[in-house]
């Protein structure tokens, strides 16, 4: 990774983070509120949680099925440490990780797996905002939120037509690899041949309808879990708001991600999570304190687990770290032999 994405995140990061912080009227009033909630209420909350993260898992198994069948048992771990690291490391590092793992578990090209994540987050982010659109009917957005969806209903518009295009013509594939090959510097070219073909045999499951609708219903049901797990913290903290309201407020939080920032999305989470709050009259203080506990409750819990895996597997961070760089090596090895 360059050292100059990582400052860019930070910065970004830090740009969020002094937002979020401009809209607390007291810092007082913020220690308040965290000292009145009440913390038992996130038990549940955990459970929702990792119920979520097994249905993503669920989810994940079907994506896979057009290269090999696992089940999600054993995919429940490597989404697992792939969350960790998103949480640790720098610029979303947990996807190429998650490719990385999964290659080296169940024998599958990591370039093949990752685009599985790919097509995963696009259904992400297109459930997201049918949310978004479903609560609409509910509430009218802010002008502030409905330039969100709108970039973002453009931006993973262009990523589901690609993604079809390639899926449904090979022709078409041939042809962006041939390009690729001809602008690439020579002595990557193999390599650069193979992670191209192995990605576009990771779209497969697109071309399956039937497959790709159970997807979708799977991706519907993980991001409900964790707007239950918004819900249960909300009402520890008496935030007094209707379910819709912390559905939405999950859909923008969660689009901002796409916004490159620090490991764990430190600053853009809470500002945006302020920010939605603030539009349904939530103090910002109250709202502070409460997306504080949240994010805490997102983050460690599941990156300690992660880090128990990764224990467990005889990994280190330090070698997840580089999976990039060893995902490349293996793809160069098999196309010298």
């Amino acid at each position: 990774m360059r050292r100059w994405q990582l400052w860019i995140g930070l910065i970004v990061s830090l740009f969020f983070l002094v937002w979020a912080f401009q809209q607390v009227n007291s810092f007082g009033e913020v220690m308040a509120a965290l000292s009145r909630a009440n913390y038992l209420l996130i038990v549940p909350a955990l459970v929702v949680y990792f119920v979520g993260v097994w249905v993503r898992a669920e989810r994940w198994k079907y994506l896979l099925a057009p290269l090999k069948g696992v089940p999600a048992a054993r995919l429940f771990p490597v989404m697992v440490m792939g969350y960790m690291a998103n949480d640790v490391l720098p610029v979303r590092m947990g996807e190429v990780v998650r490719a990385y793992l999964i290659g080296r578990q169940e024998q599958i090209s990591g370039s093949a797996g990752l685009a599985t994540i790919f097509v995963e987050r696009i259904l992400d982010g297109v459930t997201l905002l049918f949310f978004a659109v479903v609560v609409s009917l509910f509430v009218p957005l802010g002008d502030g939120l409905q330039n969100i969806v709108r970039a973002s209903s453009v931006v993973f518009a262009l990523a589901i037509v690609a993604f079809i295009a390639v899926a449904f013509s090979p022709r078409l594939g041939e042809s962006l690899i041939s390009l690729m090959l001809k602008i690439a510097p020579r002595s990557v070219r193999p390599g650069l041949a193979e992670v191209a073909t192995s990605f576009i045999d990771g779209l497969k499951v697109i071309q399956n309808g039937g497959l790709l609708l159970k997807i979708f219903a799977l991706s519907a049901l993980a991001w409900l879990c964790e707007a239950g797990v918004y819900y249960l913290v909300a009402y520890g903290f008496a935030l007094g708001q209707p379910f819709y309201v912390l559905l939405l407020t999950v859909v923008v939080a969660n689009l901002g991600t796409m916004v490159p920032s620090s490991p764990g999305y430190i600053g853009t989470f809470e500002a945006l999570g302020v920010f939605t709050l603030g539009l349904f009259k939530v103090s910002p203080d109250l709202a502070m304190s409460y997306v504080l506990v949240l994010h805490v409750a997102l983050l460690v819990p599941v990156t300690l687990l992660g880090f128990f895996y990764l224990w467990q597997q005889q990994l280190s961070l330090s070698a997840i770290g580089r999976a990039p760089a060893a995902e490349t090596a293996s793809l160069r090895k098999e196309n010298s032999v």
